[in-house]
């Protein structure tokens, strides 16, 4: 049974790049890389280097004290945030992290039993009311009983859990900083590509699948089905799972994808078999598989640690890339020196798995109803008769890509334009004359992708040689 979430004109959903929560979510991950496979090799690599000590002052903090890190809203870096931290009056905090405790409590319980939900002085008072609150309203992770009785004493000794959170927030901030540098323009990016493929009237679950491809989770909807503001926060070292940072106003709900999502996939026409069985081919080998296996587990790596753990030449494993990357399974970008990272795109693997399905259930498409050429009624309403654009830009965000979508039809897989034959090739199938707005339209919505000077295009997606550009 499908959950139902709340009508989308009660909720409102927006991206943000979150730059404190998104550090403390990435600290956050460190401890949870045990039972969570499948994170960036930036959290597996960190979480092996912590001490002991580290890793259970980790625990403290985030299993049992993450309410105490609440940032406020002005401040946007972290270095500032450390700083407001130590400021803050420790006998505040610790009745933050119980009021928020209750909070969730009663909202787990029925009206009749939230009367019975204990006070502050009682949670400090009484350890085993304080465990059986932490038991009932931890959804996340296990419940451990001694590291809560651990943190029960330190709400009990405010100045010593204020200590313990500074002091561990600098040390995992001097450890974090360079990734957040190498990061964080990415993600920033990201931002600004899902801030503008958000449609007003989809719910989040739409709206989760449209930006990454896969469905939003049924133990996260349930967890935000009643809160009035999520937030979706890109993180780089997420891998395929969703976190959930939640308060009494508002969620955000972390997530990673590669940075060349390609939104406009997700408005094109069927798969035809002849690239359903370019898909499925490619599927046909031992050792392609054994990478994306790999890579199921690892998030991220790089192609030197491929080639070492399947024990293949160079020239071998280059080669079962190079087709797992054309053919959209593999994300592929620079990592230091010539060395190129690799990752798993979810959404090219979940949509060779519908146009299978589609196959299997009738619902394929014709090739008849491919040649006959006939545009959708909803795209028709901005060509003239002859199929020449006619306006632009259009007022819905839809339709804004259902355009650009169709324009991106006329560039060839694998070739290289120049500035000036991309705006010939644009006002070619467009009675508007501005070709620099949509040129620039469809690089902002990830149709194609360019030089940093911005004198050559190619199609996301297209395997350009190096030579080429």
């Amino acid at each position: 049974m499908s959950l139902q979430l709340p009508p989308r004109s009660a909720v409102v959903i927006r991206t943000s790049l979150e730059p404190i929560y998104n550090a403390l979510n990435s600290f956050l991950l460190l401890t949870a890389s045990e039972h969570l496979p499948g994170l960036n090799s930036w959290v597996v690599q960190t979480a092996a280097e912590l001490t002991p000590e580290l890793r259970h002052a980790n625990r403290l903090l985030f299993e049992g004290l993450r309410d105490a890190l609440m940032a406020e809203p002005s401040v946007q870096d972290f270095p500032s945030y450390l700083r407001r931290l130590r400021e803050q009056d420790s006998v505040e905090m610790r009745n933050r992290v119980l009021d928020e405790l209750r909070r969730r409590f009663s909202r787990r319980v029925s009206s009749e039993e939230t009367l019975l939900a204990p006070d502050r002085e009682r949670l400090l008072d009484d350890v085993q009311a304080y465990l059986t609150c932490v038991e009932y309203t931890q959804v996340d992770i296990p419940f451990d009983p001694a590291l809560q009785t651990e943190v029960h004493a330190l709400l009990n000794d405010a100045s010593a859990m204020h200590m313990l959170l500074v002091s561990h927030l600098e040390t995992l901030w001097s450890m974090f900083a360079i990734e957040w540098k190498r990061v964080q323009a990415s993600l920033r990016w990201q931002v600004e590509m899902f801030a503008r493929a958000l449609d007003e009237e989809a719910a989040l679950d739409e709206i989760f699948y449209t930006l990454t491809g896969r469905k939003l989770p049924q133990d996260v909807a349930r967890r935000v089905d009643e809160i009035e503001e999520v937030l979706l926060v890109p993180s780089w070292h997420n891998g395929r799972y969703v976190t959930v940072w939640e308060s009494s106003t508002n969620a955000r709900l972390f997530f990673s994808e590669p940075p060349n999502y390609d939104v406009s996939l997700l408005h094109s026409a069927a798969m035809r078999r002849p690239e359903l069985r370019a898909r499925l081919g490619a599927l046909a080998d031992e050792t392609r598989l054994r990478i994306l296996e790999l890579l199921a587990q690892r998030d991220e790596m790089p192609a030197q640690d491929i080639i070492a753990a399947l024990e293949l030449s160079q020239s071998s494993v280059s080669r079962h890339l190079k087709q797992l990357v054309s053919l959209g399974y593999l994300y592929e970008r620079r990592g230091e020196g010539a060395n190129k990272t690799y990752r798993l795109s979810s959404f090219y693997i979940d949509r060779t798995a519908r146009a299978l399905e589609q196959l299997v259930s009738g619902e394929e498409v014709r090739p008849e109803e491919v040649q006959n050429g006939t545009q959708p009624q909803e795209l028709r309403r901005f060509l003239d008769r002859s199929g020449k654009l006619a306006l632009w830009p259009p007022a819905k965000q839809r339709d804004k890509l259902l355009i650009l979508e169709y324009l991106v039809g006329f560039f060839e897989q694998g070739r290289v334009y120049n500035e000036k034959e991309v705006n010939e090739l644009l006002l070619l199938h467009s009675t508007v004359k501005d070709a620099a707005a949509l040129r620039r339209a469809l690089y902002e919505y990830r149709f194609v992708n360019r030089t940093r000077d911005g004198s050559q295009y190619w199609l996301i997606g297209s395997e350009v040689a190096e030579k080429d550009i």
